[in-house]
């Protein structure tokens, strides 16, 4: 047991470091959780397969581990039973089927056809399909079965033809057992007799073949859904998704390396026939909609629609606003000064959503997990409906361990690649669109407006323990000068005075004994976020004829705000005025129009009120310092610069 604990800790750590982690480590993870007796962290980690691999070992491990863990679970939110009727052989996708299932919040129990008897299993009303009462039929169909000659004179006939062999098969499971019908549709092989010729050849079989798709499309009613397996075909590669090799040697129409694609999209199509599609999309602003953090850059600094990176943002944002046309509400948390954050919406010419299109706009410094059991009280849906992207890595497992229910989004670390990521993501899959679909955004935000908003308590101590934080005291080179030169010009929201030094002037103050200037950098577990906190006091004496040090400069990076790091500086700065004599430390809070955020920063650290109790002074005893909550270690000096 210590062993696999040990290897436990050595993968979350491997995991840690990856914007994406790979397929292989969340399978042994997931195996190492089972054997520890953990299972809800096991099927976690199996899930997690589900979201970055493709690999059908990976998806084998992890289906294995679901099959052992769930039955010791509380079990999933909706159970089904499906019937897997094959024309060709569907070992492997019943295999992994339930795994996809159960990442889409459903548990199946499933019955397999023999290979090829999709039709007898239908029309014999004896059969084990009947036996089994299911509630989905899936018919995983290829296109080797369609009866559809290499070229016809007839193409129109062909076609209707072959609809009503397979409309007709849909119309016997209703009547015999009434179960919903998901249709595979027909991938059209790669080879191709008439070469360019079959583009413009109606005759052609598949010509043939995607019109009867389309057909099939205009056919299925209400219980009726499509997997269009032309379109992840065409995704991945004909020649990846057809290997003659697998046929050959054991019917398996689709490859090896497919099915997992397959059964992914397969379970969000029964899922979301079951009213389990997520509803909402959660935007995470800084990183995730533009390039660069709103509070340090500005609006004229952020990159956004143009160059190759702003570029990316613009065609990640045209991406999450096709969804939202389409039904899906969107969400903003972010932690950033609201109105500044809106008003990039308003104001930036290269912005792609509105305001108008966003649902519930959560902006502030409230932690992301209470922002998002804010969002889906104010819109009134679950918490299991809604999906996060955040850029940052240590955003996105805060909500994985502090509200398991949000499904979060793995984000690659170049922006080009979020468009793709979000596409492939498939639980927004929609079971209909209607004419309401389109007004949906405007229906929740008018219910957003309508209801009472509500905090939500949540305890961060577990997670900000688990991020393994270390800061360090950064010395002073040229490098980490010009860093902290940007910072204090950049900072707005955690920025105590306002007040903007040079790097010269920092220079200058460093080596002046009668000065401190602490710069603190911040690692954790995700990342390191490089130098982040900026912190200069400087020696004066007070009317009693000794000294004290008052607080020239403190401000802190938007990215770490709600780490505890401020209590910790504190403390570093405590014991520097101690060493210089000093006995008490007075700060002063200088209003501007974005630092409302500290206001209250000092009384909230145990400094009291510096004669006047409406004055914006505040002094504390340097011996009754308060210890910081103990989330961060301190490394002190550190070697390293920036």
């Amino acid at each position: 047991m210590n062993t696999t604990n040990a290897r436990i800790q050595e993968l979350l750590s491997d995991v840690a470091g990856q914007a994406v982690p790979t397929g292989g480590a969340c399978a042994e993870l997931a195996r190492a959780y089972q054997r520890s007796g953990v299972p809800a962290q096991a099927l976690r980690w199996a899930y997690t397969v589900c979201d970055v691999s493709e690999r059908l070992v990976d998806w084998l491990a992890a289906a294995s581990v679901v099959r052992a863990c769930l039955p010791r679970t509380s079990g999933l939110p909706r159970q089904v039973r499906v019937a897997v009727l094959g024309s060709y052989t569907t070992v492997q996708f019943t295999a992994l089927l339930p795994l996809a299932a159960a990442r889409a919040g459903v548990a199946v129990e499933v019955y397999e056809s023999g290979y090829g008897q999709y039709r007898q299993e239908i029309l014999d009303p004896a059969s084990g399909l009947y036996a089994f009462d299911p509630d989905v039929v899936i018919l995983a169909t290829h296109a080797g079965v369609l009866d559809l000659p290499v070229a016809a004179a007839d193409p129109e006939a062909e076609v209707e033809r072959e609809l009503s062999r397979w409309t007709s098969l849909w119309d016997t499971i209703g009547q015999r057992c009434g179960a919903r019908v998901v249709q595979h549709t027909f991938a059209v092989p790669p080879e191709e007799p008439l070469g360019h010729l079959a583009a413009r050849t109606s005759g052609s079989r598949s010509a043939m073949t995607h019109a009867l798709n389309a057909r099939l499309g205009a056919a299925a009613g209400p219980h009726v859904a499509l997997v269009d397996c032309e379109r992840l075909a065409a995704a991945v590669g004909k020649r990846t998704w057809f290997d003659a090799r697998y046929w050959l040697r054991s019917k398996q129409a689709v490859s090896l390396a497919c099915v997992p694609l397959l059964a992914r999209h397969t379970a969000a199509v029964v899922a979301s026939g079951l009213g389990r599609s997520r509803k909402c999309l959660v935007l995470d602003l800084d990183n995730t909609l533009w390039g660069g953090v709103l509070g340090e850059e500005g609006l004229g600094g952020i990159q956004l629609g143009h160059g190759a990176v702003g570029e990316a943002y613009t065609a990640f944002q045209e991406y999450v606003l096709a969804l939202k046309n389409r039904g899906v509400l969107l969400a903003v948390a972010s932690k950033n000064d609201p109105e500044d954050a809106r008003e990039v919406f308003r104001r930036h010419p290269d912005m792609r959503l509105t305001l108008d299109d966003i649902a519930v706009f959560s902006a502030g410094w409230d932690d992301k997990a209470t922002q998002l059991r804010r969002i889906a009280a104010t819109l009134g849906i679950g918490l299991d409906s809604l999906v996060f992207v955040d850029d940052n890595p240590a955003e996105r497992e805060a909500i994985r361990q502090l509200v398991p229910e949000v499904d979060v989004l793995p984000l690659p670390r170049d922006p080009a690649g979020y468009p793709r990521a979000l596409a492939d993501y498939p639980l927004f899959e929609p079971a209909a669109l209607t004419a309401e679909d389109a007004a949906r955004t405007e229906l929740y935000r008018a219910r957003a407006r309508a209801a009472q908003l509500r905090q939500d308590s949540v305890s961060l101590e577990a997670f900000l323990a688990s991020l393994d934080m270390v800061a360090s005291v950064v010395a002073l080179d040229e490098p980490a000068l010009a860093r902290t030169a940007a910072l204090i010009g950049k900072t707005n929201q955690f920025n105590l005075t306002g007040r903007r030094r040079s790097g010269t002037e920092v220079a200058a103050l460093k080596d002046d004994p009668g000065h401190v200037v602490l710069c603190v950098r911040l690692r954790d577990r995700f990342a390191d976020h490089g130098l982040v906190g900026v912190l200069i006091g400087a020696v004066e004496a007070d009317g009693d004829g000794n000294r004290r040090m008052r607080i020239d400069t403190w401000l802190l990076s938007c990215r770490v705000i709600g780490r505890t790091l401020e209590h910790e500086m504190l403390r570093l700065l405590a014991d520097a005025a101690a060493a210089r004599g000093c006995r008490r430390l007075v700060g002063s809070y200088v209003p501007t129009a974005r630092n409302a955020l500290v206001a209250d920063l000092y009384p909230r650290l145990g400094f009291e009120p510096d004669g006047d109790p409406g004055a914006r002074s505040w002094t504390l005893d340097v011996e009754k310092t308060p210890p910081g909550p103990g989330y961060i270690t301190i490394d002190k000096p550190a070697k390293d610069s920036t």
